[in-house]
């Protein structure tokens, strides 16, 4: 697991508590990177995060279709990469940690 499987694991944990999804990833993204780093604002993982919690967009998209993947194949064992490309249909397009936040939730068992 990535820093921003990190940080959306103890950001999933803030929304328990009762956060709204963009302060959760805002308070435990702060607890990892630098506030205002550009690691710390970064939007692609950020987007993802908040997209498996009805935000909508691009990165939203691919979360949303990267769970999907995973649900109806929960024995396959995958990297961040390999569900990447799987999300992108033979897209090319660079990979931005979308995945590293997915696969974090979805193996401890928060989504």
């Amino acid at each position: 697991m990535g820093k921003y499987g990190q940080i959306a694991v103890k950001a999933a944990k803030y929304i328990q508590m009762g956060k709204t999804p963009r302060a959760a990833w805002e308070t435990a993204s702060c607890e990892v990177f630098e506030r205002g780093s550009s690691s710390q604002v970064k939007g692609c993982p950020k987007n993802a995060f908040i997209g498996l919690y009805g935000g909508n967009g691009k990165n939203a998209e691919y979360a949303q279709k990267a769970l999907a993947y995973l649900k109806t194949h929960p024995s396959k064992n995958i990297t961040e990469f390999e569900l990447w490309e799987i999300v992108m249909s033979g897209v090319q397009k660079a990979y931005n940690h979308q995945m590293d936040v997915v696969l974090a939730l979805y193996r401890e068992g928060l989504i």
